[in-house]
């Protein structure tokens, strides 16, 4: 009787919610369209304050339905985002920028009945990276909450609104996998360089105004790190961790966090080390600490700590934005990638391959450094044919276009544009428009002698398209290889108005320089010579490749003409002369490296693999011996001078040196299958 007479009672009627949508906007008409298109069916209105758009703005948001209010600009974000909420007339309050958009956003009217709840945190997920936006920053990101009269923002750049909704953080709000997808940080670099400024000169008015506020001061670092200014970034965090009042801050694990990323990035790996002590004392269970952590270790070239560390990122996993603001990938795929490649470094070869296809399984399309590292690892030692089938069997069908071009560009550098072109083929099919693909298929068609062929690709390159500048310099370069100065000289002229003339200037000293055979170093005053030092040396070491040896031989005396010392030069054009396979000339850079102060690691195996391929065991001897105290964590070093010293019978000084090896990875069955090798060689000689 219970059960009928409760099925009989009537359901409780709960008044409707109704939702508006605000806004923001000036010129952003590329984005508006996508963003409101997001919310259809979601918003019961749209409110957008318009801060001064010239271009076709207003007439898109109001064919959607917005009521567009006027507002001039002030330099204050928070005062029209309090305009558009003092307009709205819903009982919540959804904000977004022009650049986002909602995904999945029927789910936040199942939200709106909650009368415990004032507020929600969506989850927004920020693409960075390359212009497809593949890569991403995740974050908790307070959007929705309800129209009271007290709920209004504060701070003129990154304004915030949640500490006065909910002062106790947490008390009345949640967390909710809802997310945001915002496209912002991949707009061209005219207006994100337009935004910088636009953000830096805003900031700066706040510190002036608050000087000792935390967040204000956060702020300020955030930008100057965004410009890769780390040491002014660090000054900035530093004063915010001074100024912070509660590690409970919804900041706080970031600030943290980007201390030991500057840190990391000025090279300052002790003080970063002792700032993540305490970082993870207080957030053990953030992942991007322990991917920071495990990326300062191996730095340091301690690789079992990195190990360790990336291992525990991986244990953690991805966050899902409620907790830190965390980059995707951390816990996965970022991880994963660092771990194979340190195994490479480590001569496990077979485990460096299992770390990258996991990482190529995690990252799902949206991450090209495993695809680009596996294949260089199988191509040592497998056929380039069976190669290519391998990896097109296991990158998947999420951005398998970009996977495809990352595949034919480590084709391209070990030496098979055929093989390549054939990959971009495929590639192009999936993405007949795509401009890096069309790159990748001139520069294969460059290396098998077709330059008509490379021509007609490049010519497919849109001038608006972000990949012209690349075009034009690969123009330049197939007309030094044709001997057409007309040809480089109209692609320099085009290339003027990028990167401050960077590369024009460079390209033009380039062309000269082949041209008259005679070296100018003098630049166009503002140029950033360390630049256009990389500019010339990157297109040298292209003609290398492409045996262009009078072409490259004019630029080597441009190159150390350009640099403020000859020792950078040495080191890069002997890399570049040992991987082309010219080893005379590589020993001869390499030791004016090593004399001059440059004794890496890396420099010092190069000697010793050209020492011991022309029979100079002592000297080969020495130089790995030389890169194994430099670099004592590498296994590959340990391998090395064991291979050599067997090589030359001296079996029991090449185990000693496995042995060494052994006490540094206990568990290498890589070190433990060659010593037994080298027991029964040195068994079968006595």
């Amino acid at each position: 009787m219970g059960l009928k007479i409760a099925s009989l009672q009537t359901p409780i009627e709960r008044a409707p919610q109704r939702l508006s949508l605000c806004m923001i906007m000036r010129d952003e008409e590329e984005h508006l369209a996508r963003c409101l298109t997001s919310v259809r069916g979601v918003v019961d209105e749209i409110v957008i304050v318009d801060t001064g758009s010239v271009d076709r703005s207003v007439e898109i948001a109001e064919s959607f339905g917005a009521r567009v209010l006027h507002e001039e600009w002030a330099g204050d974000f928070a005062a029209p985002r309090n305009t558009s909420i003092d307009a709205a007339t819903g009982d919540w309050i959804l904000v977004l920028d022009a650049d986002e958009e909602l995904v999945d956003g029927a789910r936040l009217r199942e939200l709106l009945h909650d009368e415990a709840i004032e507020g929600y945190c969506l989850r927004e997920v920020n693409f960075i990276g390359e212009e497809r936006g593949i890569e991403s920053v995740v974050n908790s990101a307070f959007r929705l909450f309800r129209n009271r009269p007290a709920y209004r923002y504060s701070g003129a750049l990154h304004e915030q609104i949640m500490g006065t909704v909910d002062p106790a953080g947490g008390a009345c709000s949640r967390f909710v996998g809802i997310e945001i997808h915002h496209y912002g940080y991949l707009e061209p670099t005219s207006r994100a360089k337009e935004k910088t400024d636009r953000n830096m000169a805003i900031v700066m008015d706040e510190v002036a105004r608050k000087p000792t506020d935390s967040f204000t001061l956060f702020n300020a670092g955030v930008e100057y790190q965004r410009i890769g200014d780390f040491e002014t970034a660090l000054t900035y965090f530093r004063r915010s961790f001074t100024e912070l009042a509660s590690l409970k801050a919804y900041y706080a694990s970031l600030l943290l966090r980007n201390i030991v990323a500057s840190l990391n990035s000025l090279e300052r790996w002790d003080e970063a080390l002792d700032v993540l002590g305490d970082a993870l004392q207080a957030y053990p269970d953030f992942t991007d600490l322990h991917y920071l952590q495990g990326q300062i270790h191996s730095n340091r070239r301690e690789y079992r700590a990195a190990v360790k560390s990336f291992r525990r990122a991986i244990d953690l996993g991805d966050h899902g934005g409620d907790r830190y603001l965390a980059q995707a990938g951390m816990g996965s795929f970022y991880s994963w990638h660092s771990l194979g490649v340190l195994h490479e470094m480590m001569g496990d070869s077979h485990e460096a391959v299992r770390c990258q296809r996991n990482a190529i399984r995690t990252a799902n399309g949206h991450y090209a450094a495993p695809v680009m590292r596996l294949t260089t690892l199988l191509l040592r030692a497998d056929d380039p044919l069976e190669v290519r089938e391998f990896m097109a069997r296991i990158i998947g069908t999420t951005n398998r276009a970009d996977s495809l071009t990352a595949v034919a560009q480590v084709l391209l550098r070990d030496g098979h544009p055929e093989h390549a072109l054939a990959v971009l083929a495929e590639a192009r099919e999936l993405e007949p428009a795509d401009a890096p693909i069309r790159l990748a298929m001139a520069d294969a068609l460059i290396r098998l002698g077709d330059l008509p062929g490379a021509r007609a690709q490049l010519a497919d390159i849109a001038p608006s398209s972000a990949s012209r500048h690349l075009a034009l310099a690969k123009t330049v370069l197939i007309g030094l290889v044709a001997g057409d100065a007309d040809e480089a000289g109209a692609a320099i002229d085009e290339l003027r108005p990028v990167a401050g003339g960077l590369y024009a200037a460079a390209y033009a000293a380039a062309l000269a320089a082949v041209r008259t055979g005679v070296p100018d170093p003098a630049l166009p005053e503002g140029i950033d010579r360390p630049g256009a030092l990389g500019a010339v040396l990157e297109m040298a070491g292209t003609l290398l490749e492409l045996g262009e040896l009078e072409a490259f031989n004019a630029l080597v005396p441009l190159a150390y003409a350009i640099a403020d010392g000859p020792v950078e030069v040495d080191r890069r054009l002997g890399y570049m002369l040992y991987v082309n396979d010219f080893p005379d000339p590589a020993a001869d850079r390499l030791l004016a490296a090593v004399r001059g102060g440059d004794g890496t690691p890396e420099a010092y195996s190069a000697l010793g693999r050209i020492c011991e391929s022309k029979g100079l065991d002592e000297d080969a001897e020495a130089f790995m011996r030389a890169a194994l105290e430099a670099d004592p964590q590498n296994m590959s070093r340990h391998i090395d001078l064991a291979g050599l010293l067997a090589g030359a019978g001296r079996y029991d000084d090449a185990d000693a040196v496995i042995r060494e090896g052994l006490i540094v990875y206990p568990h290498s069955s890589v070190l433990r299958e060659l010593r037994q090798s080298m027991t029964l060689l040195a068994g079968a000689t006595r």
